[in-house]
């Protein structure tokens, strides 16, 4: 990912965050509101009790499975029926899925992360935010200005103005946070890692190239 200053940075590509969510929203959500069917997840029990959702809809490029499809798995009688089961899932499957992907970019080289900055409409979930801090096991913040690219693009310009490297000017010059933050829950952090490992053996259980049906 290309900066206007000639910097880079690496790039995770996904082709399933929250398209998937908003398919589980729209599927099994009943008209409510995004809002209302977090407040339902935020009820439900980290790990969707051992109810995933592989969020692969539209294929996936990280991993390279083009012909992957969404999946649950881990049904039981009853799950089905419980407010905000299926939408929690649809979150922390996505979010399992950058995790995957973040982990793999770690296998190349990527220093693991000490925080999270998180932006876009995911963001503006509290639950959401709260999953990533326990699934990646860091804090997690979000920056008060929620127009993340033109503020990145003002960043830049400023630094190109003054004359600055775009890294020495950003720090110099941290952009504000939005009050408050999501730390890891220790006991949520031990269920995803759990959860996650499954996640990633049923994915390419079905999915790898050699998967047999």
């Amino acid at each position: 990912f290309c900066d206007a200053t000639g910097g880079s940075l690496p790039l995770l590509c996904t082709m399933n965050c929250t398209q998937a969510v908003a398919e589980a929203a729209a599927a099994f959500g009943a008209g409510r509101s995004h809002d209302e069917l977090a407040a339902d997840a935020a009820q439900i029990p980290p790990g969707c009790h051992g109810v995933r959702f592989l969020p692969y809809l539209v294929g996936e490029r990280s991993p390279n499975w083009p012909h992957a499809s969404g999946a649950l798995t881990g049904l039981r009688p009853g799950l089905l029926s419980q407010p905000g089961l299926v939408y929690r899932a649809a979150v922390e499957g996505a979010t399992y899925s950058l995790l995957a992907g973040v982990r793999r970019m770690n296998e190349l080289g990527l220093p693991p992360a000490t925080e999270l900055s998180v932006v876009g409409g995911g963001s503006k979930s509290a639950m959401w935010r709260q999953t990533i801090a326990d699934v990646f096991n860091v804090t997690v913040r979000r920056p008060a200005e929620t127009e993340s690219a033109a503020l990145g693009a003002a960043l830049q310009a400023a630094a190109l103005v003054t004359g600055f490297p775009a890294r020495e000017y950003v720090l110099a010059h941290p952009p504000a946070y939005a009050e408050g933050a999501e730390v890891p829950n220790p006991a949520a952090v031990t269920t995803h890692a759990v959860s996650y490992q499954k996640f990633v053996a049923e994915g390419k259980a079905l999915f790898e190239k050699d998967a047999t049906f």
